[in-house]
Parts: structure tokens; C-alpha cells; sequence
């Protein structure tokens, strides 16, 4: 397969209002003012905002920023300076531009750049006023925080040669101008003139005296020490024997290793840095009394120490507000392969410690939440409303509302965005009669704000790739699981993609190695589990070894028992001869996904890879037709 190369990038495009008017009434004069126009503004705040000009439109240019925020910046002060430019010109000599900015996946061909970001940008740009600025939503989204420019929400457009509407936004040039005096201000000079001196001095004795009444108690009050904050966490300088250097070494840097991977693996939440932690080295330890100072809900407190030629780690999660232990296990390194085992330890504490959170978090937050709630209590609300309705499709919609209301709230909150865009995987994957090419438009939108508003999550490119495997798009699925990968090593989910990437682009062998690597990291999700046995089972299936893929399937389904690892297990039970517990599983199958037949497998389309297709006609379609699985 020809690989694209692709990236992230925030895209403008700049156009000259009425030029073919302009050339046809003065084309030297027109040439000559947008050449100056560009040497003395223009190209100067292009580089000063580390854009990047692609190539010229003749009459505009296209643009790419590394960031969005840059891009927005450079939008507005191109305009504000043309403003001034055109001021006290006639109309017929004015050069207005138009200007949209669009964040999208580019396509690099040496130079230049395409794709549907590059025509979002085109669109906008058409929709902008003269000397005006168009945004799409997820650019509008990223820079709401971080720049003072207010936004004009002009609704979703339809425009041409773009399949969904876009939702637009105009940005405010005079937003971010100096505030205008206000009157009172003007009147102040003349209450200090003559007579009305008399009136102001008493004024501002009185006004004096009455923010004393008030200011003084307020000092006296401790200002209100905010909650701690959903999976707020610190690591603790970890204990050793004190008769050991190397031990106490060894300590120091699993809890620094733990503190790097886990803020790496957890984005969403808030890792409490070690130089800051490592105050508490050697203390006793008053879990509240910490948890208040570092403003954290838990604690991760361990010891290291030798048993001959072994290294004994004990890890702990402490809830800092209560001191409540919440989980705790030991782990084993062999002193001969430390590097090794070291590296494999700090995986499996990640994926533990992580597990443990996520399941100490939910339990906080069964009831719904109070009026003042904040992104991360109500996205933690709805998972947990979804868990206590065991995973139903229900549950999925019903903590989409909750999604929703934090998304009102902050339309940048990412843990609240991927919530959203994984109740819409849900839908695709176990509603028989939902609109998947509206589901896949829907997730598309949601991953791409995703991985535009945190670039350096790995959830966030996970979804990203999740989404371009269900489009079928291999290649650019790979490259963003690979940045999940890069940035969140430690995930059981990233690997188990990768394998089911390799599955459906007919690369089974390599499939099983990936589950392997998943299955080291001992995943304690049962999702997590029940899809990397999925993934074993179907590559086994593909291969022929059906004693390995009933094993697999088994397994995934004991966990996570749900339509798909059930139609595998019926096929591999037909294919290794054993036609009645085939029956059985069928019977199971078609209680969960009433209606299924081998048709209304192939239209949901998993992957068009030719060498799959060999496979699952081969092996499971064959092994469906022996155990009784309608064709149509």
C-alpha cells in the first residue's frame, strides 16, 4: 500500500476581495499594492507567527501553522494592519482580504499540501466578510481559553463540495481592543474642580472608610482551599532498606518512572511532579495532611527491598482524604535482569495503578452531581452511570446526556470529548439498526476536535485511530495508533488496536505477537481483556488453529460477553468439528444479535484488505455455513 504522509495542521487561506475587478481597472497599481502589502506586512507576521506559505493563489495564499493559536494570532493582526493600511483610501484603491483558518489532517506532497482540512479552509475563507476572519468549530474551540478574541457563532453551513454542513464562527477584530473610558471616569475631574472638591474629599472618605468595614473581617478569613481534583494523584519517594545504596537508588527511580508514566498515561488528570513530591522523602506519612497540602484525592506510597537475589516492590493507593488503602499489591524483580524487569514493572504498575483509579473514581461518583459541578465530575458522572447499567446500549446514551452538560460547560474538556466519541462506538458496534455512516461522521468530528485541542494525548489518538479503522483508512489508522503508542506506551488498549489492525488488513501472525505483548502488561479492564482475547481468537481462527481461537474466545466472552467473539466461537467450533457446542453458541449469538446472518455480517464492512477477505471466506464464513447461520 502507498503511504500518505500526514499531519496536523492549522490551515489559512487569504484571498484578495474583487480581484479580477481590481487587475481589469489598474493592474499594475493593483500588482504593485499587494506586493507591498505583503514585503511590509503580510510576509513579516507569516514568519513572526512561524507560518509557513505554502504557495500563492495568484490572488491569495495557503497557509500552514504548527499551531492553531499562532494561526488565529497572525489572521487578526494581518487584518487589524491592513485596516490601518486602508484607512482614508478610497474605495477603488482598498485591498481587502477574506480569510478562513481551518485545523486539519494534511496530506504532504513535497511543498504542498491537501485534503478535506486544506477545502475547509477554502469554504471559510468564501464565507468571511471582506477584511473579516471565518474559523471552523474546532479551531474556535482550541483558542476560546487562550486568546482574548470573542466569537460570532454564525450557525452550521452548507457549502459546496463538503458532504457535512460546518459549523462557522466570525471572529471579533474589536474584541480585543483597549475598553473605552467609561463616564464616571470622565466625571471624576470635574467633582475635584472648585467646590466639588469638598463633595469628592468627603466621598473618598466615606468610600475609604467603607472598604475598611468590609476588607478587614475578609483577612481574617482563610481563603476556601478548592477540592481536590478528579484523578489528582502524587507519587511518594518510595522506602528501601536502609543497609542498601543500590536499593535506595532503585527506590528514587521507580517513583520518578511511575510519576513520568502515569501523567503520561492519565492526561485528563492532574500528577503532582516528583521534584514537588520528593519533599516528603523520609517523613512519616499523614496521607490527609499531605493530600491537603498537595491538594490531591490520592497518595501512591511502596517500599523496595532485597530477598536474596530478588527485589521485592510493594505499592500502594492511598485515598488522601480519608486514608482509606485502596489498593495494594507486590512485585518481583530479578536482580540479573533488572534493566528489563524494571522497564516491565513500571508498565505493570501503570496498568494496575490506572485500574484502580478509574474504579476508586467511579464509585465517588454514583450520584448525580450538584448544581455547580465541574467537566470532570460530570464526565465522571456519566461513565459511572454507564458502568452501574453494566454496558447496555441504554447506559451509552443515557451518559452521552451527562457528556453533553460537561461539553456545554468547556467544548474543549478532552476526557468529556473522548466519553462522547466511546458512546458512539457503542452505538455503532452493538445497535444492528443504527446509521453508521452518521455514527462514523459523528466520531470522525469528535476524534479530530480531540486530537486538535490535545495533540499530546494518546486517548485522544487512540480514538483518532479507532475512527480511521472503522473508515478503513490503514495506513493513516496506523500512523495516529502509533502516536498513541508513543505517547502512552503503557496501554493495553493502543496494542490491542494495533492488533486488530493487523487482523483486518490480513496480517494475522503479526496480530498474535501484538496480543502478546498487550497480554505482558496484565490487563485489568475486563474490555480491555475481552478485546485483546477477541483479536486472538479471529487471527487464530484466520490461521487455522481452532483450539486456540474456542481458548481465546471463551475467554473473551467469560469477561465480556457480548455478539462478536460469539460468531467466532460458533465458527470455530464448526471448523474443529464439534457441531453441538457449535449449536449452543449459536443459539447464544442469536439471542444477542437477533437476525444475524453471514450478509449482515459483510455490510458492516469491516475492512475491504483482499487477503482478509480470503480469510474470513476460508475460515469463518465457511465455518458459520456448518453451523447453520443463514446466508441471507
Amino acid at each position: 500500500m502507498a503511504r500518505d504522509h500526514r499531519r496536523l495542521a492549522a490551515i489559512v487561506l487569504l484571498d484578495v476581495v474583487g480581484y479580477s475587478r481590481l487587475m481589469g481597472e489598474d493592474e499594475s497599481g493593483t500588482l504593485a499594492a499587494l506586493k507591498a502589502h505583503r514585503r511590509e506586512l503580510i510576509d513579516p507576521k507569516i514568519s513572526e507567527h512561524d507560518g509557513r506559505i505554502v504557495k500563492g493563489t495568484g490572488d491569495g495564499l495557503l497557509l500552514e501553522f504548527p499551531s492553531v493559536v499562532d494561526a488565529v494570532r497572525c489572521a487578526v493582526d494581518v487584518q487589524r494592519g491592513m485596516a490601518e493600511r486602508n484607512a482614508g483610501l478610497a474605495a477603488e484603491q482598498r485591498l481587502d482580504f477574506r480569510i478562513g483558518i481551518n485545523v486539519g489532517d494534511i496530506i504532504i506532497d513535497g511543498d504542498d499540501i491537501f485534503g478535506d482540512g486544506v477545502n475547509v479552509a477554502a469554504r471559510l475563507e468564501s464565507l468571511a466578510d471582506p477584511g473579516g476572519i471565518c474559523v471552523s468549530r474546532v479551531v474556535r474551540d482550541q483558542v476560546l481559553d487562550k486568546l482574548s478574541f470573542t466569537f460570532e457563532d454564525l450557525g452550521a453551513q452548507q457549502v459546496k463540495n463538503i458532504a457535512r454542513p460546518i459549523d462557522v464562527y466570525r471572529v471579533d477584530l474589536g474584541s480585543d481592543a483597549p475598553p473605552v473610558k467609561l463616564r464616571a471616569r470622565q466625571r471624576w475631574p470635574r467633582l475635584t474642580r472648585g467646590p466639588g472638591r469638598l463633595i469628592a474629599a468627603g466621598c473618598l472618605v466615606l468610600g475609604i472608610a467603607g472598604i475598611a468595614v468590609w476588607a478587614v473581617p475578609q483577612f481574617r478569613k482563610t481563603a476556601p482551599v478548592p477540592a481536590p481534583a478528579v484523578y489528582s494523584i502524587a507519587i511518594l519517594p518510595f522506602s528501601a532498606s536502609a543497609s542498601s545504596a543500590a536499593d535506595g537508588q532503585l527506590a528514587e527511580t521507580l517513583a520518578q518512572a511511575l510519576t513520568s508514566a502515569l501523567g503520561r498515561s492519565l492526561p485528563s488528570s492532574r500528577v503532582v511532579s516528583y521534584s514537588v513530591a520528593a519533599n516528603y522523602r523520609s517523613k512519616p506519612i499523614d496521607a490527609p495532611a499531605i493530600g491537603r497540602e498537595l491538594n490531591v484525592r490520592y497518595l501512591v506510597e511502596g517500599e523496595a527491598h532485597r530477598a536474596g537475589d530478588r527485589i521485592l516492590v510493594d505499592a500502594r493507593l492511598v485515598d488522601a482524604v480519608s486514608g482509606a488503602h485502596v489498593w495494594g499489591n507486590q512485585f518481583e524483580l530479578v536482580g540479573t535482569q533488572l534493566p528489563q524487569d524494571h522497564d516491565s514493572l513500571i508498565r505493570k504498575l501503570v496498568t494496575q495503578l490506572g485500574a484502580a483509579l478509574w474504579n476508586a473514581e467511579l464509585r465517588r461518583f454514583t450520584a448525580s452531581p450538584g448544581p455547580n459541578a465541574t467537566t470532570g465530575e460530570l464526565s465522571m458522572h456519566a461513565y459511572a452511570v454507564w458502568y452501574q447499567d453494566n454496558n447496555t446500549l441504554k447506559g451509552a446514551r443515557e451518559a452521552r446526556k451527562w457528556f453533553d452538560q460537561a461539553l456545554r460547560l468547556d467544548p474543549s474538556d478532552g476526557q468529556a470529548i473522548g466519553g462522547r466519541w466511546r458512546t458512539l462506538l457503542y452505538e455503532l458496534d452493538f445497535d444492528p439498526n443504527a446509521d453508521a455512516e452518521h455514527l462514523l461522521r459523528e466520531m470522525d468530528e469528535m476524534s479530530f476536535r480531540a486530537v486538535s485541542i490535545n495533540n499530546n494525548s494518546g486517548g485522544a489518538w487512540g480514538a483518532r485511530a479507532e475512527t480511521l479503522l472503522r473508515q478503513r483508512h490503514w495506513e493513516s489508522a496506523l500512523e495516529a495508533n502509533a502516536k498513541a503508542e508513543k505517547l502512552d506506551p503503557n496501554s493495553v488498549a493502543v496494542l490491542g488496536q494495533r492488533s486488530a489492525i493487523m487482523y483486518l488488513t490480513g496480517r494475522p501472525a503479526e496480530a498474535l505477537a501484538l496480543v502478546e505483548t498487550a497480554l505482558a502488561l496484565e490487563p485489568q479492564f475486563p474490555e480491555d481483556i475481552g478485546w485483546v482475547m477477541l483479536q486472538r481468537c479471529r487471527a487464530s481462527l484466520a490461521l487455522g488453529r481452532y483450539d486456540d481461537a474456542v481458548v481465546a474466545c471463551e475467554k473473551s466472552v467469560a469477561v465480556d460477553d457480548w455478539w462478536l467473539p460469539h460468531l467466532y466461537l460458533v465458527a470455530a467450533h464448526s471448523q474443529k468439528g464439534k457441531p453441538n457446542k457449535a449449536s449452543t453458541e449459536r443459539a447464544r449469538l442469536l439471542q444477542l444479535r437477533p437476525g444475524i446472518s453471514i450478509a449482515a455480517f459483510k455490510a458492516l464492512r469491516y475492512s475491504d484488505d483482499p487477503d482478509y477477505l480470503l480469510q474470513v471466506e476460508t475460515q469463518l464464513y465457511a465455518g458459520l455455513r456448518k453451523a447453520g447461520i443463514p446466508e441471507n
